[in-house]
Order: structure tokens, then sequence, then C-alpha cells
């Protein structure tokens, strides 16, 4: 069977279009660039869970780059690190009309929603200052996720817990002290008056005596004041956890808020979590925030 000229450019062609779609799936799944990257950053997390190649970068909530190259940080470079528990460099490609950054830019994972992809996020910082060198390395800061959040919050619960335990035995020590104080100055007292009764032929006893109740005393004010100090520095401790529990309770509120949208697709049809064509109105954070009361997770 004789071929003519047209099926040869057909297949010719389809050959053509066949290797381009190639390459081009083998340039987005590998990041392969062909001008190399002329802004870098570098950023170290503890943990970079929903992270992966190509995530997005965002400089003050605009788009600002890409993920370029995710590795493991090695031993040695954990135990020079400020953050000994940091464990994955995560490197970013910034924009070239992206302003320098300031030396104080904070980077975190953050995500829309809770059924978004997560991303980079990297605050605006403050103008003026120092800037950042290029390819610098800074420490960045994991997601608020639920189980982040309930992880963090145990602790400071047991160290409240704690705290109040060495309060109370603190309390404790000082009833003792009272106790102590009280009887001393009871046995002292019966012998204070037969010395004054004979006060002109026995000076010399009720001087002893004397000193033994100012060292009595001295002891008692040294109690005191050192407790005193204890229960200042326990109280103080005591409202910094207190303070850092609220943010993590607030931030729970939110999260526990926004998880019911999960629960329901999960509940509803599981397989639109992957398959959604429409994304979900969740209530914003300000609202869940102001109200006393619970709200639905979906924006009526």
């Amino acid at each position: 069977m004789k071929r003519s000229l047209s099926d040869y450019v057909v297949a010719l062609s389809v050959i053509l279009c066949s290797a381009i779609l190639l390459g081009a799936l083998t340039i987005a799944l590998t990041g392969f660039r062909f001008k190399k990257p002329s802004r870098t950053l570098q950023i170290d997390f503890e943990d970079v869970t929903g992270v992966k190649l190509h995530s997005e970068v965002r400089y003050a909530g605009a788009p600002a780059g890409r993920v370029i190259a995710i590795h493991h940080l090695s031993p040695e470079q954990r135990a020079a690190g400020a953050n000994k528990r940091n464990a994955v460099r995560v490197t970013v490609d910034l924009l070239e009309e992206i302003p320098p950054l300031p030396a104080d830019v904070i980077a975190t994972l953050s995500s829309d929603t809770l059924l978004s992809p997560m991303f980079v996020a990297l605050t605006a910082g403050t103008p003026g200052g120092e800037t950042l060198a290029n390819n610098a390395i800074i420490e960045g800061h994991p997601a608020a996720g639920l189980q982040q959040l309930m992880a963090a919050a145990g602790p400071l619960i047991d160290n409240a817990n704690k705290l109040i335990d060495s309060l109370n035995a603190t309390t404790g020590n000082l009833n003792t002290t009272v106790t102590s104080v009280r009887n001393s100055l009871d046995d002292f007292m019966p012998k204070i008056s037969p010395v004054l009764d004979s006060a002109k032929t026995d000076l010399e006893e009720l001087q002893r005596i004397i000193k033994g109740l100012d060292e009595v005393e001295k002891n008692a004010n040294a109690a005191f004041e050192s407790a005193g100090k204890f229960v200042g520095n326990t109280d103080k401790q005591l409202q910094d956890q207190l303070k850092e529990l609220r943010v993590i309770l607030l931030n729970l509120k939110v999260v526990s808020t926004h998880a019911k949208a999960l629960v329901d697709t999960l509940a509803e049809k599981p397989s639109r979590i992957i398959f959604s064509g429409k994304t979900q109105k969740l209530t914003p954070e300000s609202e869940i925030l102001k109200s006393k009361e619970p709200l639905p997770a979906k924006k009526p």
C-alpha cells in the first residue's frame, strides 16, 4: 500500500507534539529551569507538612515566588543552628519585582482554609532598616494546625499545674514558718516575766533573752521576705503561661470551627475533598473570635 506525503506529515506532527508535551510535563514535575534563580531565600523549619516543590510563596499576602528546593538538615547543621529543633531547609525563588526583604521579616507556613494547599508566607517587616542578603538563611515558624495547637497547649497546662502545686507548697512552708516563729515566741514569753521581776539582780539573763528575741525576729523577717519573692516570681510565671495559653485557645477556637466544614464534607461525600469545583466560603476568623457562641463553619 502506497503512503502519501500527508500521512508522513501527520505522523511527524503527532511525534513532535508528544515530545513537546512530554518535555513540558518533565519541566513541571521536576522543576527544571532554563534560567538560574537570581533571588533566593533559605528558611529553616521544624516541620513542613503540606509544603512541596512549587508551593506558592507570598509576601505580605501577595504572590512572590515558588518553592524550588526542600532538603533535610544534617546533624551538624542542626547542632550549629539557633533552634536545635529545626530539621528541614526550604529554598524559595523570589520574583524580581519584590522589594528587598527587611531583616525582621517573619516566615511561616499557612493556608487560606483547612482544605487549601499550604504556602510559605512572608511578612512585610519594618521598612527603612537592615535588609537580608541574597540567599540568606532565616528562622521559620510552623503552621498553627490543630495538632500543633494541642501539642503546644499540653506543656503549658502541665507547667501551669506545676506552678500551682509549687505555690501550694510555698504556702504550706510559709504556714510552717509562721507556726515555728509563734512557738518560739511562746517559749520566750514565759521567761520574760521572771526576768523582769529579778531585773536588778539578773541583768545578763535579760540581755541574753532579748538577743534571742532579736534572732527570732530576724529569722521571721527573712522567711517572710523569701516567701514573698518566691510567690511574686511564681505569680508572674503563671500569668505569662496563662496569656500564652489564651492565644493558643483562640487559635484552637478558629481551627475547631473550620474543622466542621471538613467533617461535613467527609460525612456527605468524601470525594469532594479531591474533586471539588467550588471553594467553600468559611466563616471569617474575625467573626469566630468576636462571637461568644458557636458559629457554623460555612458562611450562610
